[in-house]
Order: C-alpha cells, then structure tokens, then sequence
C-alpha cells in the first residue's frame, strides 16, 4: 500500500469535514481569526519595515538622522549635521536631504488647491536613477542660493493639472507667492522620497541658522559599493563624537544613526528587531493556542474512529499511512481557515492603511495586494496547525493500544484521555478566564470612547488647520493678521453663520494647579485636564450656553489678560462639584514649545506661573451618553488672532451642504495671502466619523477572537462530554439497569469533566486577580471584581449548555444495548 498522500485521501478528507459540520465550523472560525491577526500582523510589519523599495538597488538606500537619547525619539534639526556627513562620509554616497512643505498651488483656470511639495536637493533624482519622461530633473546648480526657482513635476499631475501636455516644460507654476518654471515630468510611479509630485531644490544654508536650530529635514543616502550598514554606522558614530565634543551644549545628548530608509521615513524604527519579533511571536501564540483547541476537538473524535483504524490497519495500512490520512484531514480545514483567514488580513490591512493615508499619505513602496512573503508565512501557519491538529492525535490513535482495539471492536473502545486532556481542558478555561477579560476591558475602553461625540451640530462645521510658509520670529504677528482678515472676510459671506478658531499658547498645556483643590494622588503634579486657546468668540459660534458667570469679552484674548471658562465636567470632576467662578488655576509644568532645541535652556514663556480666574463655566461641548465621566475636564483660555501662529479654523454655515463651500474658503485664504497654508477641509462629522475607523477595527479583532475563544471553549466541552459518554457507555448501562437515579449517573459520570471546569475557573480568576492587583487595577480598569465573576460565570455556562447533549445521550443509553454492544 502506497504511504504518501493521494487523491484518494484529500477526497476522504473533505468528506470527514462534512461528515462533521459542527467540529469543521468552530475550529475552521477559530483558526481563521488566529491566521488573520497572524498573518495581518507579519504583512504589516513585513512590507513597512521591510519592504522593497521599487528604485535600483532600493534595498541599500538608507537614512541618517541624530537619535535623542533623553527623549528617545529623532531630532531633524540637523542642517548643519547634514553638510557635514556629506562632505566626510565614505560608506554613503549620493547623500540629500529632503522635507515636505504644503504650499497653495494657484492656477488662473481653477481653484487653489494645498498640495504637498518635497524641497529636495538634486542628489534625490540622482539617487533613485529613475530619467525623467521630459526634461530634466534638479541639479546640483538648482540647489544654490540665488539660482531661479523651478519645479519638477510627478506624472499625475502633468496628467490631471496639464493634460498630458508634452510642451509643459517651461511654463510657469505659482505655489504660494513664487513663481516657478517647470523643468522637468517624472515618469509613472516616480514619488521618492516618500508619496511626492512636486519637486523643489532644498538649498541648504547652515549659515543662515544656529547650530541646532533650522528646518527639520530627512536625510538620505545609499551605501557605497561593498559597504554595509554597520559599516555606516561605525563611520557615522566616529564623526558623532567629534560633534559632540566639538559642540556639547546641542550634542550631548544625540547620538547618530543609520537606519534602513523606510524605518526613518515612516517613523517606527524606535521600534528594534527583537521587539518586531515578540510583537509577531505573541500574534502567533494565539495560533498555537487554537490550533490546541481544536487538536482537543480532533483528539476527542478520533477516539470514535478507533475501530476504523484498527481494521484498516489489519489490512495492512501502515502508521505512517493512516497519519498521512489524518494529517490531510487536518491539512485541510487548516487550509480552509488559511484561505479565509488571509482575507480577513487584507481587510484589516486596508483599514490600517487607511488610517495611515489619513495621517500621512501612502508611500510610493506601500503595496496593498497579497506579497509572496506573507503568503508563504500563511501557507506555513496552516502546514504548522495542521501538524498541530491532525498528526498529534493520529500517532495517540495509531499507538500501542491499537492491537488490543481491533480485538475489541464491538466493545468500547477508544483513548484514555488521561492527564494530558486534563492539563488542555484546564489550561484552555484557565487562558480564557484570565486573558479575556482583560482584552474586553481595552476594547470596551475603546468602543465607550469612541461614542464621545461634540454636543453642537457637528455636521454644520468645516474645520480646516491653517498656518503660513513663513517661519521666525516675525511669523506670528503676520499669521495673527492674515487670520483676522479671513475671518473678516468669511463673515462677510451670506452662506456664513459664523467664523472662530482653537489654538494652543506655550506654557499652557498639561496639569492644572486649582487654588485650595489639592491635586489628587495619582496625579501629583496638578489636576488633569485639557487645556485649549480659543477665539473669545468660540463659545457664541459653536452655541454653547454659558451656564454660570460670563462669556469671554473681546479685550480677554490681549497680553495680560487672566480670564479663563471651564466646562461643567471641570466643576464634576476636579471641584466635586462646588462653585467655580473666581477660582484661580495655573498651569502646573509649562511646557516648552514644538520648537524647543536639544541642549538649549528655553525661557520659560512671559506668563509662566501666572495664576488665571475662572470667570464662567459653560457646557459640555462633548457628550458620551454611555459614560458621562468620559467628557473629559477643559479650561478654556481666550486668544486673539494677533497671538496666534497657527490655529485650527472653524466655520459654522447655514447651507446644508457644508463641504460645498470647501473650495471657497480656500479661494478666500489664497485671496488674502497666498502663503496662507489650509489644510484638508473637511466637516466636523467627517473628522470625527474617520477618528473612529481605528476603534472599529479593534473592536472587530476583539469580537472575533471573543467568538472563537467561547466557541472553542463549548467545543472543548463538547468533546469531553462526548468520549466520556462514548468511553463509560457500558458502565452507564450498568447503572442505569441496576436502578440509579438519573441524576446520580450524571454526577459520577460528569464529575471529572466538572471539576477539569472548575479547576480551570480557578487558576484563571488566581491568574487575573494577582495580574490585576500587580497592575494596580491597570489590567481591568479597576473592573476586575465584575469582569472576572461575569467571566467565570459565562465560561461556566458554556461548559454547562456544552455538556447537555452528551448529557441527554447519555440517560437515552439503555441497560441491553449496552451491555450487548461491549459483549
């Protein structure tokens, strides 16, 4: 007899499959959920972390940039760093530096449109090696002071902006206030460095800037021929120390690196090796855990198919070829689960890449369809599972009691579970007990969140971020004039209800000091709390009552001024509910802005410490109706537009199409500077509709794997119940004919089923509970002493409506069917 696979056995597989629809169901969901988040997360770590770049030789094209070591995050001020390491390192060639800036694409035969523009030196085009379809690229004479400024365009934009048109060299395109001459169409595909279709030279001056201080700009290169990172990195780290020494009071604390290109470009190589490993090693845990279930499930079956086996093996089958039957039984409802468990990972993928377009635009490398490595991963997950779930069990039932079965075919027969099914039956509850609770409290948190909804009409507001190109010193008093002239001017527009903004000042933001409110013991610095800047009209705009005291007067928002509004929850949360008006707070740790360099004493802000009063306390301007405590506590503090360097803007409209009006508030910024920067404009309830993508994700991955734990669990149940009735048949006749109670015979009969439960129940609630009280409260949310008992209770549910089919078999048994069968 052959002893490889056949036809023969795949055939005999899928009609095992069918022959059981409930075991095919439940173990094929449960290892579907475990293969999706398995191989979701390997795709997505796989083709961010390691993807392949479509430039020649992409694999060696790497990113330098100083670590901050007190920080543990990048510091991109490094214009001086970057002429630095391009004139003395030997291990990379073709260095550049790029950054993206929005500027206002202004053409006379459409509206203006914010577009994201890479100011790169020409060693960019130089390094991808990719020639463009017309003209030429930057070169090195574009990157020099003083030289013309010119543009290179991507193909889609000299398809959608110029039809395709072969004569768009030389013309002339308007981004912000300077006039630019394209030079040069970009093949198909061609976006380096990161998702870019506008090119300008990036002219770097370090003259212009204090050390440490300048634009934050990416740094590239590609290793030399016969060089390798570490290589790089050596060199970098030997011109580091001489930095440092050079110029401790910026360098002290950075240390250089050398990073693969996309770990830098997509901001998660804070992110080592080892914990990419651990991060995938406990996705596919889960795995290894449900294909254990499911192994107890095929165990507990095939203790039903030893007759079978035996008779086959008399008839000269061998070990390894009733193995080979079994392993593709398995094999194939791994397969199965494989096939539907890929294609739940792709419809995560596309949410968490959707997110990510959101935030920071798609990566020319980002590919969405099914990559060979992740393929292969899956393919090897099912090989593992099946090996897991089908040859495990086949060797116990092809083993040393084998002989003695096919002597006792007509009897009853079958595999002494003995310890091992215990120890699986109770390291099965005893997982779900204690791990479950935790992942429903983090997904509850998430779900309960994300229902915080603004309590105005969302729906009526476009919201937009608005800045300026200019940057210093003199930006704030022309950003703070350009905002009140477009207000001014969106006022002025009948579709217009009315016009505010939200802002932040430095030094104003983290915990609050309130005036006889001692802060509370797990905050010891101040009470926590939101802090936002507002237009001193803001709470007028969005409708908002003032419930006691006043509103914010115009002369509020100037120098000096120590108004400020908090919302009812503050008065809930941090004054247990006691009056607020004429309170004092401060702001407990100033902080110091965005643009606070490495090595330098930032001044504290000329307001730092000043204690404010509390003139008037408005309403929630959020509602959760599951659980108002999660409105959070806000202080409002008025600022005027001449104050301001950036602001979010919001416009209240009284047409009921509010995206309508988009392209006109973009007109009216361009009219009033066209170095005023909008960003994407979008309605309140769209932002928050897209905020809410990331919770519904987790929320399906949670539900699913909630789902198939119960449903493995009931299984597992199932399974026992079943070969105990199978393996104690002629004993339960004997009872039942010698006159037991029903009652009786199920507690001797079930007992040690129930006390495996019950065992189970308890190592989990120990394992929780000591977690819980080790974390303090952190792991439940201080909801342990409901989420375990609901747990427990539910697991002990499951075990018990798993149990009453096999129960009710088992009291149908009669005493001579019985005692006839094992004769």
């Amino acid at each position: 007899m052959k002893t490889g696979i056949s036809w023969l056995d795949v055939r005999l597989g899928l009609r095992m499959l069918v022959k059981h629809p409930g075991l095919t169901l439940v173990g094929g969901l449960g290892m579907a959920v475990a293969i999706a988040i398995s191989a979701g997360s390997f795709a997505f770590f796989h083709s961010h972390l390691y993807p392949r770049i479509p430039l020649d030789e992409g694999d060696r094209i790497v990113a330098l940039e100083n670590w901050d070591m007190e920080v543990n995050n990048e510091e991109r001020h490094t214009l001086h760093d970057f002429v630095v390491w391009r004139e003395e390192m030997r291990t990379v060639r073709d260095m550049g530096a790029f950054r993206t800036v929005g500027r206002n694409l202004i053409r006379g035969d459409g509206a203006p449109e914010l577009v994201q523009v890479a100011e790169m030196t020409a060693a960019g085009f130089r390094l991808s090696r990719v020639p463009p379809l017309l003209g030429r690229p930057l070169v090195e004479e574009d990157d020099r002071p003083g030289s013309p400024p010119v543009l290179v365009i991507g193909h889609d934009v000299w398809r959608t902006r110029f039809a395709a048109d072969p004569g768009v060299v030389g013309r002339q395109l308007r981004l912000g206030a300077v006039v630019h001459t394209v030079v040069g169409v970009m093949p198909e595909g061609f976006a380096f460095p990161l998702s870019h279709g506008f090119w300008t030279p990036l002219r770097p001056d370090p003259s212009a800037h204090p050390r440490g201080e300048g634009p934050e700009i990416f740094v590239f290169g590609r290793l030399a021929p016969g060089a390798t990172l570490e290589e790089a990195q050596a060199e970098l780290a030997t011109i580091g120390r001489r930095t440092t020494a050079a110029f401790p009071e910026t360098h002290a604390r950075l240390q250089p690196r050398v990073w693969p290109y996309t770990h830098a470009m997509i901001d998660i190589q804070g992110i080592s090796l080892v914990e990419v490993g651990m991060m995938q090693l406990m996705a596919s845990l889960l795995l290894l855990v449900v294909a254990v279930n499911v192994a107890i499930l095929v165990y507990a079956r095939t203790a039903t198919r030893r007759g079978e086996i035996a008779v086959r093996s008399a008839l000269g089958a061998s070990r390894r070829r009733v193995v080979a039957q079994l392993f593709v039984e398995a094999l194939l409802l791994s397969g199965g689960a494989a096939v539907v468990g890929i294609g739940l990972a792709q419809l995560g993928l596309r949410q968490g890449n959707l997110i990510m377009e959101q935030e920071m635009g798609v990566p020319f490398w980002t590919d969405y369809g099914l990559r060979s490595a992740t393929v292969l991963y899956t393919v090897g997950l099912a090989f593992a599972a099946a090996v897991l779930v089908g040859v495990l069990p086949a060797l116990k039932a092809t083993g040393r009691g084998l002989q003695a079965d096919l002597r006792r075919l007509g009897g009853g027969t079958g595999i002494t579970l003995g310890k091992v099914w215990t120890v699986l039956i109770v390291a099965q509850v005893a997982v779900a007990v204690a791990a479950l609770p935790a992942a429903v409290n983090m997904g509850w948190e998430q779900i309960r969140r994300a229902i915080t909804r603004p309590s105005f009409a969302a729906e009526e507001f476009l919201v937009a971020g608005l800045g300026m190109e200019a940057e210093g010193g003199e930006g704030a008093p022309r950003f703070g004039d350009r905002l009140g002239e477009l207000m001014r001017r969106l006022e002025e527009e009948p579709a217009v209800a009315g016009v505010t903004f939200q802002t932040a000042l430095r030094g104003r933001s983290g915990p609050l000091e309130v005036e006889g409110v001692p802060a509370p013991a797990e905050t010891p610095a101040g009470h926590p709390a939101l802090s936002v800047g507002v237009d001193p009209g803001y709470f007028g705009v969005l409708g908002a009552r003032v419930l006691t005291g006043r509103d914010f007067r115009p002369a509020d928002g100037g120098d000096g001024a120590v108004a400020v509004v908090v919302n009812r929850a503050f008065v809930r949360k941090v004054l247990d509910g006691e009056s607020a008006v004429g309170r004092r707070v401060r702001f407990a740790a100033p902080e110091p802005d965005d643009d606070a360099r490495p090595g330098r004493a930032e001044p504290l802000p000329a307001d730092a410490g000043r204690w404010y009063e509390v003139v008037g306390v408005v309403e929630d301007l959020q509602a959760n109706p599951m659980d108002p405590e999660l409105v959070p506590a806000a202080l409002y503090y008025p600022v005027a537009p001449a104050r301001t360097r950036a602001a979010t803007l919001q416009v209240r409209l009284r047409a009921s199409t509010p995206a309508a009006f988009a392209p006109k508030l973009r007109e009216l910024a361009v009219a009033v500077d066209p170095t005023l920067r909008l960003g994407t404009v979008r309605t309140l309830a769209d932002l928050n509709r897209q905020e809410r993508i990331a919770t519904r994700l987790i929320a399906l991955v949670l539900g699913l794997v909630l789902l198939s734990v119960f449903l493995l669990s009931a299984a597992g149940v199932y399974a026992l119940m079943s070969s105990t009735v199978t393996q104690r048949r002629r004993e339960i006749g004997i009872r039942t004919a010698l006159g037991a109670h029903p009652g009786q015979v199920l507690r001797t009969v079930f007992s040690r089923a129930a006390g495996q439960i019950a065992l189970g129940l308890l190592v989990g609630v120990a394992a929780a509970a000591g977690l819980e009280a080790a974390t303090g409260g952190g792991l439940m949310g201080g909801r342990g002493g409901v989420l375990l008992p609901a747990f427990a209770a539910a697991m002990a549910a499951v075990g018990l409506l798993a149990a009453l089919g096999p129960a009710r078999r088992g009291l149908r048994i009669q005493p001579t069917e019985a005692l006839r069968a094992d004769g």
